[in-house]
């Protein structure tokens, strides 16, 4: 058979099985960037070496659709290539751990073979596929002698060592029949190994990276003398690639390198890049049962379709570090995984994951496509009944920005995971929280509801959100400063990002100072200090304009505002530029309370009149004090340097608009 390219190959509706593995959420992700016309129906049973997180990047696009289940299952299998018009699969889903197999060998069975030919029996009873791409492993071969330096073509007898090779053989085996007896057309692929970010660390490269990172040995089976071929995860993507558009039915075809590199070589490498000394390092544990010396493919009928590795060992093993450092905690624990020998898998579906998905297929019409349109934006917004999330919803709208209310309880975990698998964002906005029934006075004597909402809710959400790669923007409070001797008022001198609140006159400021310590820790989180906000809706009772001048007295005291008009849409600029970390929120300088009142009067109601009180008289008349503070808003100036000073802002939102006299 010719291993000359077939014609060029145009999918419509591809099911990609396995999509939140390590390689098939690599090729997802370019697929879905480089084929925009293409659908990609993304299937997979979330098992513990596959996230979703992995597949994040797809998720704002409209050409991208995931279904939570397993190729077992028939009936899903049969309605899906139905339902989707599916016209080519790819199929990645796999048990794929040696270690595991040596363990729990029947799980490979059951997930190898017979999920396989599942799906080949659903191709065959349904009649749509044009190409079915069968991704199996360069180890069905079995060892290949050191001495040689030829490597095994795709027509080299099948000789497996292992039982997950030994699935995999007889998984091509199926795939070879149904398209000898059946005429499906069918491509097999027999890869190396591959590295790369995202990757479960329960294979070489994660693992030790990892347990260098925590300063653990590196664990060796046997002597290191092992050599395997190593191929960066971006390179196989675009292999996969190739082989979708140009691969020809019924061959085979090798992903590999010539490229090889001993185990202890691999370590070595790594303890270089930590600076680690390898003698020290490393260590030499019990090898496997079986443990083939060598894997070592023929690539060159690949190459004649045009694809070739272009990532080196150094420069894909460094950009693998990386990401590795930067994503510490991506899998959670794993420190079942980063055993030298680890056997049955201990790692479980978390709590929250098995509740949502416990609903099995019912759901399996749920749509996940989003039409965002050209912004790739959506956002969920909790806070609907309140005047912050009302007034985003109206921006999103203004805007052309799709957005849905969330419709949990912030501090109900999972209700929160159902409203993000809902409407699967691309932002978090929370502008739900208890301020209090008129005021803070409220909170006073409602101190468990205040903590539920303003403590326990924001801390879920934000756990929440970094769990599925979201980022949140938090709507939280400047009253938790007052002026002291280093902020004294009138100086200036306002409260930086990084001050620690000093205010605990209100159990609600303390409320919002607690959460602000522990919420720094959230990377994902991008908090915003309001202060007394401000809109050109006077009629409004929560506008702070509207409320001084219903109060029969009131100090005047300078303080940092917030004037929505012009700083809620910076919030959503905000989210544009993935902004993280605290920010005064509020207009450059300060404003008394005299000073609003006489534009008031000026530009509202001329015979309008008031009285002012002093501190000591106001205390009688509220249960807890009130923050006056002066927070500096350089920072967000310097973000956003058209920003208006705070009497200017007054004027242009608030007083022209309104203007009566």
């Amino acid at each position: 058979m010719s291993a000359e390219p077939g014609p060029s190959y145009a999918p419509k509706n591809i099911l990609l099985t396995g999509a939140a593995g390590f390689i098939a959420s690599h090729v997802t992700s370019r697929l879905i960037k480089n084929y925009p016309n293409y659908k990609i129906v993304a299937l997979d049973k979330l098992d513990y070496c596959s996230s979703f997180k992995n597949l994040q990047s797809c998720l704002n696009s409209s050409n991208f659709k995931f279904v939570k289940g397993d190729i077992g299952c028939a009936d899903l299998v049969n309605y899906l290539l139905v339902a989707e018009d599916i016209d080519t699969i790819m199929h990645f889903a796999a048990q794929t751990h040696v270690d595991n197999s040596f363990g729990n060998s029947f799980e490979f069975t059951t997930n190898n073979i017979y999920g396989t030919h599942v799906l080949l029996e659903a191709c065959k009873v349904t009649g749509r596929v044009k190409r079915f791409i069968h991704v199996s492993t360069d180890e069905v071969y079995g060892e290949t002698d050191l001495e040689t330096d030829i490597g095994n073509p795709e027509a080299s007898q099948l000789l497996p060592t292992n039982p997950y090779s030994a699935t995999k053989a007889g998984a091509e085996m199926l795939v070879m029949a149904y398209n000898r007896s059946y005429g499906l057309p069918t491509i097999t692929t027999r890869g190396n190994n591959v590295y790369g970010p995202n990757q479960y660390p329960e294979k070489l490269i994660p693992k030790f990276i990892l347990l260098a990172m925590k300063g653990e040995k590196l664990p060796i089976h046997g002597n290191g003398s092992n050599v395997r071929s190593y191929l960066y995860c971006e390179d196989v993507a675009e292999a996969f690639d190739v082989i979708l558009h140009k691969g020809v039915i019924g061959h085979v075809y090798n992903i590999g390198t010539q490229k090889e590199r001993g185990v202890l070589d691999v370590a070595e490498d790594i303890c270089k890049l930590f600076g680690l000394d390898p003698k020290e390092a490393i260590s030499f544990v019990q090898d496997r049962p079986f443990n083939d010396q060598r894997y070592f493919l023929d690539d060159q009928k690949l190459k004649k379709l045009g694809w070739d590795e272009r990532t080196s060992w150094e420069d894909g093993l460094k950009m693998t570090m990386e990401w590795y450092t930067k994503n510490p905690n991506w899998w959670g624990d794993v420190s079942s995984a980063l055993h030298p020998h680890p056997g049955v898998s201990m790692i479980t579906q978390s709590s929250d994951d098995a509740w949502f998905f416990q609903y099995g297929h019912t759901r399996i019409t749920r749509e996940f496509s989003l039409s965002n349109g050209s912004s790739g934006l959506k956002f969920l917004i909790y806070g609907r009944t309140g005047w912050l999330g009302g007034l985003l919803g109206k921006l999103c709208e203004d805007q052309g920005i799709v957005y849905e209310y969330g419709k949990g309880r912030l501090e109900d975990r999972k209700s929160l995971l159902e409203d993000i698998r809902r409407v699967r964002p691309s932002h978090v906005f929370n502008a739900a929280g208890v301020t209090g029934r008129p005021n803070v006075d409220w909170c006073e004597s409602h101190k468990v509801e205040t903590i539920r909402t303003n403590v326990v809710g924001t801390l879920t959400l934000a756990d929440v959100c970094k769990d599925q790669g979201l980022l949140m923007i938090n709507f939280a409070t400047g009253c938790i400063f007052e002026y002291d001797k280093e902020h004294p008022q009138g100086s200036c001198i306002g409260f930086k990002e990084e001050d620690k609140p000093n205010f605990t006159g209100s159990f609600y400021s303390k409320t919002k100072a607690m959460v602000e310590e522990l919420i720094i820790e959230y990377e994902n989180v991008c908090t915003l200090r309001v202060r007394m906000p401000i809109s050109s809706d006077l009629s409004n009772p929560r506008n702070f304009i509207t409320k001084i001048s219903r109060y029969n007295k009131v100090v005047t005291i300078p303080n940092s505002m917030t004037v929505l008009d012009e700083l809620l849409p910076i919030s959503i600029e905000m989210a544009k530029r993935n902004c993280s970390g605290i920010w005064n929120f509020t207009n450059p300088g300060v404003i008394s309370h005299n000073e609003i009142l006489e534009m008031y009067r000026d530009y509202i109601d001329p015979k309008f009149t008031w009285v002012n009180f002093n501190l000591e008289e106001q205390a009688k008349v509220i249960v807890a004090p009130r923050s006056n503070n002066e927070l500096d808003a350089s920072k967000l100036k310097n973000e956003f340097p058209e920003l208006l000073s705070i009497k200017d802002s007054i004027i242009k939102y608030v007083f022209e608009p309104n203007k009566k006299t």
